[in-house]
């Protein structure tokens, strides 16, 4: 048996040593971006024939499963790279890493054009929209991928939530000194996020309680765990990181090659087998909290944005990037005006975003407007003209009104064909 807190002390080490040692002086950026593809009743539409026609129309580069022989799973292409999501209906964009949030928008307009029209040609559409609206998460479409087997093995149903969900997520680097703080405020703006970009009110073919459903369904599922969300408290360290993701349990691993499902906390695995680096990225690979480390491109990963309707695409990752410029104004701010118990505050508005929207109640008056303030003012220092970006945001304040609370006001007017034409993404209206 090996001892625990020096696996732990070990891995924090190494983990640390995967990200720059200085503070970036420039922050690139990038984005995740999924898009549901339906059918003309907003049923799920396959998207491996999306991909197969992208593949033979513009001689992409394709990656194959190593398990599933003849299964595409994602495309490289110079603008972006495509990947089949855990659900078949959902196809994700990859940008690679840039210096501007303009670069990120260029690459997802060529990205999202070529879907569009690959997508038109079976008489489907893609949806600028956070959740499949009418399919129910099922087996019968989850990417036959071995991980997604295993996950369900070790899941059951819960995984199947993943078939359905659309996010628009983003990277922005990073570096040693600041990677507890951006860890934590990167998962403390999860509210503000989801109040001023949730986009998923309606699935499975009716009304849900949630502006975000997306959210409010995985926060949900991992009520135990707390492995999406919030975590229950602020980092005070890597190591401290490293100790609290280890008490989840590991839900799959690679051994010999082969994914095996599991239900142990990650620290019994360590103790009998060491510091396993490897594993335990693996493992924290499925934790899903709102901000997210990545080791593999030195970045701060921001995860609780849904999809955003086509017209404000760009939204969701402009306020993201200006919120993470300007982390430590934020976390001072925030500790300040809301005192000792900040973290649980933004815990409980988390919690009214995700049900509520720009109706929840703010911990402070104007709370949004001065956290979008303080985003403004750094995409301005960054000296791009990024801060544009944020014009879709502050209408959005102004109106009092997420694209959630837009589209349930279409759906109950115009039912399930209103909310599709709404949030369906035109070929003539990509520019």
């Amino acid at each position: 048996m090996h001892n625990l807190n020096d696996a732990i002390d070990k891995l924090a080490e190494q983990f640390i040593a995967c990200f720059p040692e200085q503070k970036p002086q420039h922050r690139t950026v990038g984005r995740e971006a999924e898009y549901p593809i339906v059918r003309s009743d907003g049923q799920a539409a396959d998207g491996r024939r999306i991909l197969e026609h992208l593949r033979a129309t513009y001689q992409m580069e394709a990656q194959y499963d190593t398990n599933v022989p003849n299964l595409i799973v994602g495309l490289q292409s110079v603008a972006c790279n495509y990947a089949l999501e855990v659900g078949v209906g959902t196809l994700e964009l990859n940008t690679p890493p840039t210096q501007t949030l303009w670069d990120v928008e260029q690459s997802i307009i060529d990205g999202v054009q070529k879907v569009v029209r690959a997508a038109a040609s079976y008489s489907w559409q893609v949806l600028g929209y956070g959740i499949q609206p009418v399919s129910p998460p099922s087996l019968q479409i989850m990417a036959p991928k071995q991980r997604y087997q295993s996950l369900y093995r070790a899941m059951g149903a819960s995984w199947l939530w993943y078939t359905v969900t659309a996010s628009d997520q983003c990277h922005v680097a990073i570096g040693q000194p600041e990677l507890v703080q951006m860890l934590n405020v990167g998962n403390m703006i999860a509210p503000v996020l989801i109040a001023l970009c949730g986009n998923s009110p309606i699935f499975g073919g009716r009304r849900s309680p949630f502006c975000s459903a997306r959210e409010g369904r995985m926060v949900d599922i991992h009520a135990t765990e707390h492995r999406h969300g919030m975590p229950l408290r602020p980092y005070t360290s890597i190591g401290d990181y490293v100790h609290a993701v280890s008490q989840s349990t590991y839900l799959i691993l690679k051994a010999g090659g082969e994914i095996i499902p599991s239900h142990q906390p990650f620290t019994e695995y360590l103790r009998e087998h060491g510091p396993d680096f490897n594993a335990f990225l693996y493992h924290e690979h499925y934790i899903w909290n709102s901000a997210r480390l990545r080791t593999v491109h030195g970045t701060v990963e921001i995860r609780p944005a849904c999809q955003q309707p086509w017209a404000e695409q760009m939204a969701a990752a402009a306020l993201t990037v200006g919120l993470m410029e300007a982390a430590a104004q934020i976390e001072s701010f925030v500790q300040e005006e809301l005192g000792p118990d900040y973290w649980e505050r933004m815990r409980t508005y988390h919690q009214q975003t995700i049900r509520h929207g720009l109706a929840a109640p703010q911990p402070l008056p104007d709370f949004l407007t001065q956290l979008v303030a303080f985003a403004n003012a750094a995409l301005e220092r960054r000296g791009h003209g990024e801060e544009k970006l944020l014009t879709s945001i502050y209408n959005r304040l102004f109106r009092r009104q997420n694209p959630a609370q837009r589209a349930r006001q279409v759906y109950e007017i115009d039912g399930m064909q209103g909310l599709l034409r709404h949030t369906a993404i035109r070929p003539e209206v990509i520019h």
